[in-house]
């Protein structure tokens, strides 16, 4: 057999659970011309929404341009990718495809070299990338390139621009960023724009601050965690369809609490408890119990104890309390004068804390009821670290 639970890729439209109505704004969106911020923590499966999205407009001859940030050091290489995946998406022969990107982004004067192995483009820009608000001057002409090509194409071809974590060009650009950016895009009807964010605390400032560029420019939508009903079901059947028995629901509810109801978790503890099951041995059906489920994110945290172990020792000493603090009142009231007796130091000492904590993508904060936050890790499988290899006091 197969372990059913996939994680550490993209997946596909019959991988992901529950996120149909996310995959179908962000196709809506390149399809009509329009402009989407998709805001969500790390580990909640936004990659996998962009796949998917974007093999099903793959399927109806549209054009996506899908890159990730993060990946590019610099914004003239990210120019240089758009550049390279417009000149491989033209269905054209590679002369008249050469001709037209020169022609589209004439103002970068790109040099392009097809490889014959692997068919792809590499791009070298003929302007100098000399400081940050050139390179935003580059990425604004490269932006209009393609919505010069999306003109070009049969009027019934969507042509979008999927940009995943893309706090990152703001931070690349500097301040000027959002201004020029809007500029542009606020001007092209046939580009359609998906602007994918994990820093869900930058990104919501960028959209919903009114003296921010790119206040009202879009919609904006939020993802959230997998309806708990939902990924039940979801757990259910696939050990189910392994031949495995579930006794009562406890065992499944334990699962999705210790990996705090994250997709990316939820699927990494499913799959350790689907191998602990398929190791037994014997003639009676295999089952999914609470002590099979505690087990395996034992096993797991005991896999990446290196990783905990470093990530932990790197942290100051009250952001080490800090954490523990998290974990001890489940990240509400971590300002309260109890957690700061506790922690021997001052309400303030500890906002920073969190702040610093935040900026190292250790915590983030989560609505989790009408205007209530708590703090929650981003790896709820350190928080489970933490319980298990820390001497922790409890806040009395």
């Amino acid at each position: 057999m197969r372990n059913p639970f996939e994680y550490g890729r993209e997946l596909s439209a019959n991988e992901i659970v529950d996120r149909e109505d996310e995959v179908a704004a962000v196709c809506n969106a390149v399809r009509d011309g329009r402009k989407l911020f998709l805001i969500g923590p790390r580990r909640y499966g936004k990659t996998s929404i962009l796949k998917t999205a974007q093999d099903e407009l793959a399927a109806t001859d549209a054009v996506v341009l899908r890159f990730d940030a993060e990946s590019f050091p610099s914004l003239d290489l990210l120019v240089a990718g758009i550049i390279a995946e417009s000149a491989r998406q033209l269905k054209t022969g590679m002369e008249r495809a050469g001709e037209q990107i020169a022609k589209f982004f004439a103002r970068l004067r790109p040099q392009l070299d097809f490889s014959i192995n692997d068919g792809t483009w590499t791009v070298k820009l003929g302007v100098d990338p000399a400081d940050e608000a050139n390179q935003i001057r580059m990425l604004v002409d490269a932006l209009d390139g393609v919505e010069t090509l999306a003109c070009a194409q049969p009027p019934d071809r969507a042509v979008g621009i999927v940009i995943d974590e893309f706090q990152r060009v703001v931070e690349l650009g500097g301040v000027s960023a959002e201004a020029q950016i809007r500029a542009a895009v606020q001007r092209h009807k046939r580009t359609g724009y998906v602007f994918a964010g994990s820093k869900t605390k930058i990104m919501s400032a960028m959209t919903n601050d009114a003296s921010r560029p790119f206040y009202r420019l879009g919609d904006v939508r939020f993802i959230g965690a997998v309806p708990r009903q939902d990924f039940q079901v979801f757990l259910y059947r696939k050990f189910l369809e392994s031949g495995f028995k579930i006794p009562n629901r406890q065992a499944v509810d334990d699962l999705l609490d210790l990996a705090e109801e994250v997709p990316y978790n939820v699927q990494m503890l499913a799959s350790s408890c689907w191998q602990a099951l398929r190791e037994q041995t014997g003639r009676k059906a295999p089952e999914l119990t609470t002590e099979i489920v505690f087990q395996a994110v034992e096993r797991l945290v005991r896999q990446y104890d290196p990783f905990y172990t470093q990530s932990w020792i790197a942290l100051t000493a009250i952001q080490q309390k800090t954490l523990l603090a998290v974990v001890a009142t489940g990240g509400v009231n971590l300002q309260s004068i109890k957690v700061a007796r506790w922690a021997r130091t001052g309400p303030s000492s500890i906002r920073k804390s969190l702040d610093a904590l935040m900026a190292r993508n250790v915590l983030r904060e989560e609505e989790y009821q009408r205007g209530k936050v708590r703090l929650r890790f981003e790896d709820p499988f350190f928080a489970q670290w933490i319980r298990l290899f820390t001497a922790s006091a409890p806040i009395l």
